[in-house]
């Protein structure tokens, strides 16, 4: 009896219940109408309705939009240039406009799933902008104007399948601590990516990797390389001096040489070793349906790595 009424007690002081409330002729009184009854006081609906109200505000400053239905912007955007963050996605718009120089307080541009095809050169008007995720469309290049963006910290161009090179003027994005380039055909890592002083994730997965720069140390704070799924031969020791790096994963099928050092627990990076299962070739006519297919797989493959990734850091293995 005293422990429940404990109990009781605690749960009407978590609820902020004063105790003239529960308490009768100094002893407890533990009926549950008070607890229900308290739930509905003027002072509890005040503070949702406040956090109702907060919600409502934020939402004012978001544009959002999906579905195939759609295959340009909204003509009423244009006039919304308060906006911060546009979220739009699974749509068949291939055309940003370039009306998007007025939106000047927008922060977060994501554009995943659509069927984009090239960025405006008026992209590097936005100065706040902090996050762009163009992943999954059908880009081919970047404009140097991008590099124009200094305050970014995050940039997805990933599962594009297209993109080859990075303009040498986004290595003005200093503050990028984020860079997926992933389902690409990368050559070789960018030049500009070299120069990101900041970057601490690089996710340059699937593409056409033969081999890294030996001067890859330089970026001193990367903590994350994903690298599988290109065909790369060796790992340059250069590796063991990124005195960050905690997670580098390869594919090894073709890795014929790899330092001792990278292998050794004493350095305390976790290095993981994958074997690419062999991609069934598809016959087929139609070559959008076979990279529509290899979009998702890669899609599917993406988010299983994350799903890894945070299993080890849960685990506190990385």
């Amino acid at each position: 009896m005293i422990k429940q009424e404990w109990n009781f007690i605690l749960e009407c002081r978590k609820k902020g219940i004063p105790q003239s409330k529960y308490l009768k002729n100094g002893f407890v009184d533990t009926d549950e109408k008070i607890l229900d009854t308290y739930g509905k006081t003027p002072q509890l609906q005040k503070k949702r309705a406040l956090s109702d109200e907060a919600n409502k505000d934020r939402n004012k400053f978001i544009f959002q939009l999906s579905g195939q239905q759609w295959t340009e912007f909204p003509e009423s955007l244009k006039d919304q240039t308060f906006l911060k963050e546009w979220h739009v996605s699974n749509t068949l718009i291939q055309t940003i406009p370039d009306y998007i120089a007025l939106f000047q307080d927008l922060r977060v541009l994501e554009l995943s799933k659509n069927q984009i095809n090239h960025l405006p050169v008026e992209i590097g008007c936005l100065k706040n902008l902090k996050v762009l995720n163009v992943s999954f469309n059908n880009l081919k290049s970047v404009p140097p104007e991008l590099g124009d963006c200094e305050n970014l910290e995050k940039l997805d161009l990933s599962g594009n399948m297209e993109i080859r090179e990075l303009p040498f003027e986004l290595s003005n994005l200093k503050q990028v601590t984020v860079v997926d380039v992933s389902a690409n055909k990368f050559p070789s890592i960018p030049i500009c990516v070299l120069r990101m002083s900041n970057l601490q994730w690089l996710d340059i997965s699937s593409n056409n990797l033969r081999d890294l720069p030996e001067d890859i140390d330089r970026l001193d704070q990367l903590q994350t390389l994903l690298l599988q799924k290109n065909k790369l031969t060796y790992l340059p020791r250069a590796l063991v001096n990124m005195p960050k790096l905690s997670l580098l994963v390869v594919s090894g099928d073709d890795l014929v040489e790899i330092p001792t050092a990278i292998c050794e627990s004493t350095t305390g990076l976790k290095f993981i070793s994958l074997k690419d299962s062999p991609v069934e070739t598809i016959v087929c006519e139609d070559t959008e349906e076979i990279i529509e297919s290899e979009r998702e797989r890669e899609q599917f493959e993406k988010e299983f790595m994350k799903a890894y990734i945070e299993d080890l850091k849960e685990r506190g293995m990385c």
